[in-house]
């Protein structure tokens, strides 16, 4: 781990840390300003009335998971996996933010844009936390290149065999020639396969990826 990343990391799980703390302090008023944002979700979606029939209890879920998700990204401890849970957890508690922001005053609506803003930056700070590698390839790109050096080397055999079969004979050859060239075709077989499996994948990583966008 790049020492920019043993920074960062904490300073990103401790907006949840302390954030999920709070909540589970103050449940009540946390819950105050997630309903508004709870009953409209429960009107899109039928299966989150049972979350928007208890506001407080969401709450505080949704404060420990702050807490749990916080800490494990600020440590390190599968940072990709906490921040994608983290995504979906300020998504939503951006949104019951900026709902329940007052708009009394004359400088209210400045102060709603800026928070907007400031829950907008942390949200692509934990986007890039979920697609860092931390400067490990890919898994698409690893298993290409693990083809590629397969077929450099699964597809021929030894010097010492061929040698091998050449002084036994004409007929050694050419059985030995007849084996590579199975070999051959049931290695591009396995590769067209292995190069399906490698696009499957990647596909569900795109998946996931426009879902956290």
């Amino acid at each position: 781990m790049t020492l920019i990343r043993k920074i960062a990391r904490p300073l990103l799980g401790a907006h949840f840390i302390y954030g999920g703390v709070e909540t589970l302090r103050n449940p009540d008023e946390a819950a105050q300003e997630l309903s508004p944002a709870l009953d409209e979700l429960a009107s899109l979606v039928p299966q989150a009335e049972q979350l928007a029939a208890k506001p407080k209890l969401t709450a505080q879920v949704l404060g420990g998971v702050q807490v749990t998700a916080g800490a494990a990204l600020a440590i390190g401890k599968f940072p990709r996996l906490a921040a994608f849970t983290l995504v979906g957890v300020h998504k939503l508690n951006s949104y019951a933010e900026f709902r329940s922001a007052p708009l009394e005053n004359p400088g209210d609506e400045i102060a709603q844009r800026k928070t907007l803003v400031k829950n907008v930056s942390i949200l692509g700070g934990l986007g890039l936390a979920v697609v860092d590698l931390a400067g490990k390839p890919s898994l698409s790109w690893r298993a290409e290149h693990l083809s590629k050096q397969a077929k450099k080397k699964g597809t021929k055999f030894g010097e010492k065999t061929a040698k091998w079969a050449e002084d036994l004979g004409d007929d050694a050859a050419k059985t030995l020639r007849a084996w590579e060239k199975d070999a051959k075709k049931n290695f591009k077989k396995a590769e067209k396969q292995a190069k399906k499996a490698v696009k499957a994948a990647a596909a569900e990583a795109e998946k996931v990826k426009d879902k956290v966008s």
